[in-house]
């Protein structure tokens, strides 16, 4: 369809083509956009009309109604509102190939949104730049091309310009890990915005700092020096973000900068001015002004334009200078040896650079306030309170405002038009006081940072004169707000009742910055905690902050449990915080909700946690490994939580259900959730709910052996007493075995041996569930058929080989309480009992009892089957533990053994167990004895019949493995092997029917 439609475009302009391109005829670039340019856009995808009927905010394309402004590009084409890609149209008289003035207009729009791609196009030719390198003076027409097309090849190179641009592949993620694969390359040469501009600032800073702290002692205070050397640049930046948008200014900078000789004298007027028209703070205090060269003051303002760097402010979105000032925040100024120098910050202290993604930020921020603002009007609006109590540079505040402003503005256009105020592009938008009412009433933020303080109220501010021009702000007075009672400096964690009584010093109380809450928002809590918290675990708190805060930390916070980390503080301060009907969304890592210093948050969060949108694998902060998760939780009990697992950015606004899950929240306590990134798996384990039993209902489970003989502190080689292979063998008959160890032959009673079950040689391993288990290794088992170890005297008598052996390694076996504590650890040992093993338990299961033989760590599971009494070595996770069948269960060995094989059932193991390096799962018998088993109903007759083929198709494997075991000729090996392979298939599908209920 849209393929027809794009030929129908190539014909009918190829037809006029002459016309269009002739300079008489006055085809305007308007006249193209709406004939040719938003069709062609249409067929790859784009709803440039806004036909989904999308609130303006979301709309995939945003047109620019006037062709004749130069100040934004004609078409932004977004991810759900995020720009992503922009298209700069013209007339067909304009020859793109060759006018140099719009492919840079082009590159200039894509690079400074810090887009990969941009699109120039009058439809005869459409070139796509690569806009991650930065436009330089002197670069030419074909600077940076990436792909080029004359609308001739449209319709042949369909596909190719589709994969390139669409809206399919935007919204599917696959632009994106596009642009990843080709474009965004660390070793390519290309310098993006946010490293261009962060570079620039930083060299700013460190020469301001340099020169200040030379010419006056009063900058060799290091704070002063960093507070004053910030100040003024964000000074400079904000009236440079005000000229381009053409905010009231006393004098542009450039015009400032002219006049060099009295530059300082002029720039100090401006700021003055500036104080006075704006009024937020921002140019309070004294200036460095008169302190500074001004042969720096001048070559800071001239790098602000073209063609030092091509920057156009009105296409710098607040959310990634957010970014640029979120890396700003990690350095600071510092005097080493008498010279100053730009270093990384405590990043315990300070929150280190983790800036989360825009689609991210508004995602969380759609979905929190989007129940939270349904049904009220803009008056009810300013009643709401939203606070970020890590906010770093604000970019979370930043986009909360934004929310707010868009939701009255949309209340006004349905409700109230005229209400708007009419801008010269013919958008409309809420008048500045009320924008102004929105932020100081409902934005709040708390920072231990006192410059990610000053960066977030000068980003809110920046946020504030987005879409504001002069005539949209001549009766404000001020035109700004002061934000000094919202944005606060304080540790959000601790509070001054906290430190009362500790003998607190100075040097520790600036450490530590205490917060009053009584001092933000007048003491009431909030309606909205949201934002992505500082991780910091344990040992990095234990290592970098002072023990008296760690201590309050301990005691404050139920959540501070074993090895926690500080984002679980910050939930926890959150709930505190949040009004009963509030909402929290954190975007945090997604272990908290399986490791062990996760139960105590696990307990504050069960009940009340309504949605986790969990990214898995999926990595979202560069240079970082971390799995995240979004959580978004209430301060009231919640009966479901809604699940889903997030594979993109670009997927977390599909809004497809299939992609997610309900958790009835009974089912989550503090111990850890039995969630998976498998949507589908879960929904099957939703539709079992009250269908299943834990295994230690119908089989005892239990562990090996342990002779606590290889644990040994008296020798250094480790060797194990009971067991041999069959490599200290020298001779062997009917009654006893006699063997070579440790220098020296005894004679072993074949009557106390058991095969033993322990595989060290590359032969034995490898086992699976349905394999032959193999050991050359037996163990003496010093105990009668009740599991009593034998008495001495006996073992004398009827075992003198055997005790003449165990005597004889008495040194090696000597329990700790029978030798001044050295030697094996058995407590209740005494002279008469030192030869017993270090644990008993569960000895009467390896007797006379067939078994499943788990290995408890492996990448693929083993529950294999012995019926010869093996006995298993037990060792935490790098032992075996065994399952036996219960004398009263309606389950057989056979029947339990399909179902702890099946994949399904390995998906419960690794939702429910710890993780370990290299893919390994642990299936020890804590786990197994709660591993569900579903339960049959053995009266109805598909579900016993379906029972009984799978412990006839069981018994059936064992005996061709017993077949296999005389056979030794290969055709007759492979035609057994394949029926095995047939029959554990034909297992492994019933037992998927079983967990589908499809009997």
């Amino acid at each position: 369809m849209s393929e027809d439609r794009l030929k129908r475009l190539i014909l009918q302009y190829q037809r006029s083509m002459n016309y269009y391109k002739d300079k008489k005829n006055a085809y305007n670039e308007q006249s193209c956009r709406d004939e040719y340019i938003s069709p062609l856009l249409e067929c790859f995808g784009w709803d440039v009309q806004n036909e989904k009927g999308k609130l303006p905010q979301y709309k995939e394309v945003v047109v620019e109604q006037f062709s004749n402004s130069s100040e934004r590009p004609d078409y932004t084409l977004t991810l759900n509102g995020v720009s992503k890609m922009f298209v700069e149209a013209k007339k067909p008289s304009v020859d793109i190939t060759a006018d140099i003035e719009p492919s840079m207009q082009a590159r200039k729009y894509g690079w400074n949104a810090k887009h990969v791609l941009a699109i120039l196009t009058n439809f005869e030719n459409m070139i796509v730049y690569d806009t991650t390198n930065r436009p330089k003076e002197g670069d030419g027409v074909n600077t940076s091309v990436f792909r080029k097309y004359h609308f001739m090849e449209y319709a042949e190179k369909y596909q190719e310009i589709y994969d390139l641009i669409s809206r399919e592949n935007v919204y599917n993620g696959k632009y994106d890990e596009f642009a990843k694969t080709n474009l965004q390359d660390k070793n390519r040469f290309h310098t993006e915005i946010d490293d261009t501009f962060l570079e620039q600032i930083n060299k700013w800073r460190l020469r301001l700092g340099k020169y200040l702290y030379a010419k006056d002692s009063k900058y060799q205070n290091i704070d002063v020096l960093n507070d004053t050397v910030q100040d003024f640049i964000n000074q400079v930046i904000f009236l440079r973000i005000c000229e381009d948008r053409n905010l009231p200014l006393y004098a542009k900078l450039y015009e400032v900068a002219a006049n060099k000789e009295d530059l300082q004298k002029i720039l100090t007027q401006v700021f003055k001015e500036a104080d006075k028209r704006y009024n937020s703070g921002l140019f309070k205090g004294e200036t460095p002004i008169f302190d500074l060269n001004s042969d720096i003051i001048f070559e800071i303002i001239m790098s602000l334009y073209y063609p030092a760097t091509p920057y156009l402010f009105t296409i710098i979105e607040p959310s990634i200078l957010g970014k640029i000032y979120e890396a700003f925040l990690t350095e600071c100024l510092i005097v080493v040896d008498g010279n100053v120098e730009l270093a990384k910050k405590n990043e315990y202290k300070y929150k280190s650079v983790v800036s989360t993604p825009t689609e991210i930020v508004k995602y969380m921020v759609k979905n929190t306030l989007e129940s939270i603002c349904e049904s009220k009007n803009p008056i009810e609006i300013l009643d709401l309170r939203v606070i970020d109590i890590a906010c770093g540079s604000g970019v979370f505040l930043e986009e909360a405002y934004q929310y707010l402003v868009d939701y009255c503005t949309q209340w006004y256009e349905i409700n109230k038009p005229e209400y708007l105020f009419e801008m010269s592009n013919g958008k409309h938008k809420l008048p500045i006081e009320d924008k102004k009412e929105i932020l100081k009433n409902c934005i709040y933020g708390i920072d231990i940072d006192i410059h990610a303080v000053e960066v977030s109220k000068f980003s809110l501010i920046l946020k504030l004169i987005e879409d504001e021009t002069e005539p949209s702000v001549k009766n404000a007075t001020p035109i700004l707000p002061e934000l000094s009672a919202n944005i606060m400096h304080g540790n959000s964690l601790v509070t001054d009742k906290d430190i009362e009584g500790t003998n607190i010093s100075t040097k520790e109380l600036l450490e530590i910055v205490p917060f009053d809450w009584n001092e933000i928002n007048n003491g009431e809590k909030f309606d909205v905690v949201l934002g992505n918290p500082p991780y910091v675990k344990t040992e990095d708190m234990h290592s970098l902050a002072n023990e008296t805060e760690f201590g309050i930390y301990k005691g404050k916070y139920s959540s501070a449990y074993k090895q926690f980390d500080k984002y679980f503080l910050f939930v926890e301060k959150s709930l505190e915080v949040l009004k009963d009907s509030g909402v929290l969304c954190y975007i945090i890592p997604n272990k908290f909700y399986k490791i062990a210093a996760g139960q105590e948050l696990r307990k504050l969060l069960c009940k009340n946690i309504k949605r986790m949108d969990d990214f898995g694998d999926t990595q979202l902060f560069p240079d970082k490994t971390i799995y995240s998760a979004i959580v978004t939780i209430g301060k009231n009990t919640c009966d479901e939580m809604n699940y889903s697992h997030v594979y993109s950015l670009a997927e977390l606004w599909s809004g497809e259900e299939s992609q997610s899950v309900k958790i009835k929240n009974v089912r989550l306590t503090q111990e850890p959730w039995s969630l998976s990134t498998d949507i589908e798996f879960l929904k099957i384990l939703n539709a079992l709910e009250g269908k299943t039993i834990p295994l230690s209902d119908v089989a005892n489970v239990f562990n090996g052996i342990q002779t606590s003989a290889e644990r040994a502190e008296s020798f250094s080689d480790k060797k194990e007493v009971y067991w041999f292979d069959e490599s200290c063998i020298v001779e062997e008959n009917e009654q006893e075995v006699r063997i070579n160890k440790f220098g020296s032959e005894y004679k072993i009673e074949k009557s106390l041996l058991k095969p033993y079950f322990k595989p060290t040689k590359k032969t034995e391993k490898g086992m699976k569930t349905y394999s032959i288990l193999k050991t050359d290794k037996r163990i003496i088992f010093p105990y009668d058929s009740d599991g009593k170890l034998i008495e001495k005297s006996v073992m004398k008598r009827k075992y003198p080989g055997i005790f003449q052996y165990l005597e004889a390694c008495y040194d090696r076996l000597v329990p700790k309480c029978l030798n001044g504590g050295i030697g094996r650890d058995i407590s209740d040992a005494t002279e008469d009992t030192w030869y017993k093993y270090g644990r008993t338990q569960a000895l009467t299961a390896f007797i006379n009892t067939p078994k499943l033989i788990v290995r408890v760590l492996s990448k693929e599971p083993m529950y294999a089957y012995d019926s010869s009494d093996m006995l298993i070595a037990s060792g935490g996770t790098a032992g075996y533990c065994a399952i036996s069948e219960l004398s009263d269960s309606n389950y057989s060995l056979e029947y339990i053994q399909a179902c702890l094989s099946h994949p399904f059932t390995e998906k419960i193991f690794q939702m429910n167990g710890s993780d370990f390096e290299g893919g390994f799962t642990a299936r020890g018998t804590f786990l197994l004895k709660k591993i569900p088993i579903v339960s049959l109903d053995f009266k109805d007759e598909k579900q016993n019949n379906l029972y009984n083929t799978v412990v006839s198709n069981t018994k059936r494997i064992y005996e061709l493995n017993y077949e296999m075991e005389e056979k030794s000729d290969k055709a007759t090996l492979n035609i057994l092997e394949k029926e095995k392979n047939k029959l554990i298939k034909q297992i492994e599908e019933l037992i998927t029917r079983v967990y589908q209920q499809k009997f």
